[in-house]
């Protein structure tokens, strides 16, 4: 292995361990240089309470809106067994003003998994919102004053009533092309779609816990509609990185960041859910599972700005040292693709800003929640 990637390996090692180098040095005494979670958890075993810190969560809200086992993490539980209990707002569908055009339009798809065709999708019209963004990247949309505001998170995700495959990704589905008049196949891996086929029971079997019912096909949906949507789709992903699909971790992260903000958008806690999503986040960056560079800067930004909502000082000035760190390295390398290293200086600068300004009043104020 080149020394530059056993510096790589190290450091993706020292901030999963929260800088603990005998921890490192332990790992790849045991395991080398691959990065598994298990022998991860085998570490963490051997050095018990290492680098641990309390974690207070900054949000206050209402009771925790999540079961989980005795002695069990709510990051810990399966996808198909996160159930969120949700509060009386979570069943409100946002309505726009009905003299204005909506801004989404329905795009034909099919399931490659079940095969049913004529799926109620839909898709977000070019420039008809404008995007502002959370503290942790999740999309909020704001009129642009001619179409109707719509949060199209409430529609984003497509699910198949046959099977409960569901995806924000159009391309996941069986697409009709007007330029070649011809179906478009799934992206998906064939190797997924027979995963997916095979545990559909699970998909519905999770469905009917939720309780949310014939909700989940309307559009725009609930706010509790809108979070199943994207927990289907997390059920999706989580087959997809069990088939070691590249970026499955990142999307399940940027799902689970969405569901904070619906959550929070609900009046509802956001806590567990940011919890799985830095989880998620974590795993993508010890895996180095980006389909681009730039994605794993904003993700480490994204980590940064969680543990420090979770009042988790040290290790999200950990992460930011780590874009820091990157930087650096970035500068002395030779070759370096275009775009890549001001990506990084990029993410690393709204990082030291927010760090000036996490005194602030209105710090994680959300666009659009009062």
């Amino acid at each position: 292995m080149s020394e530059d990637k056993d510096q790589e390996i190290r450091r993706r090692l020292l901030v999963l361990f929260k800088n603990h180098s005998g921890m490192t040095d332990a790992y790849i005494s045991q395991f080398g240089t691959e990065i598994n979670m298990k022998n991860i958890q085998t570490i963490r075993a051997q050095f018990p309470n290492a680098g641990e810190t309390t974690s207070t969560p900054a949000a206050t809200a209402e009771e925790p809106n999540t079961e989980a086992p005795p002695g069990e993490s709510s990051k810990d539980i399966p996808a198909t067994d996160f159930i969120i209990k949700f509060g009386n707002k979570a069943f409100e569908v946002p309505t726009g003003d009905p003299t204005k055009e909506s801004p989404l339009y329905p795009r034909v798809v099919d399931c490659p998994v079940c095969k049913k065709w004529g799926l109620n999708s839909q898709e977000l019209r070019a420039k008809s919102l404008s995007i502002l963004n959370d503290p942790f990247m999740a999309p909020v949309y704001v009129t642009t004053g001619h179409f109707q505001e719509v949060n199209y998170l409430l529609a984003s995700v497509t699910v198949c009533e046959g099977c409960m495959l569901a995806s924000p990704d159009r391309k996941d589905f069986i697409l009709y092309n007007r330029t070649t008049r011809q179906n478009q196949d799934s992206q998906l891996p064939p190797q997924v779609i027979r995963e997916l086929k095979e545990t559909t029971d699970k998909r519905k079997a999770f469905f009917d816990k939720t309780g949310i019912g014939d909700a989940l096909f309307k559009i725009p949906r609930s706010y509790a509609a809108g979070i199943v949507s994207y927990q289907l789709a997390d059920i999706r992903a989580e087959v997809e990185a069990g088939g070691k699909v590249l970026g499955a971790f990142y999307k399940r992260g940027n799902y689970w960041t969405r569901i904070a903000l619906l959550c929070r958008q609900a009046g509802m806690d956001d806590h567990a859910a940011l919890e799985r999503a830095a989880e998620y986040f974590k795993t993508a960056f010890m895996l180095s599972d980006f389909p681009r560079q730039e994605m794993e800067f904003q993700v480490i930004y994204i980590l940064f700005n969680i543990y420090l909502y979770f009042d988790k000082v040290k290790e999200a000035r950990d992460y930011l040292a780590v874009l820091d760190k990157t930087r650096q390295d970035l500068e002395q390398k030779e070759g370096v693709p275009d775009g890549v290293l001001p990506a990084c200086k990029k993410w690393l600068d709204m990082g030291k800003n927010r760090w000036e300004d996490r005194e602030m009043p209105n710090f994680w104020k959300t666009p659009g929640i009062t």
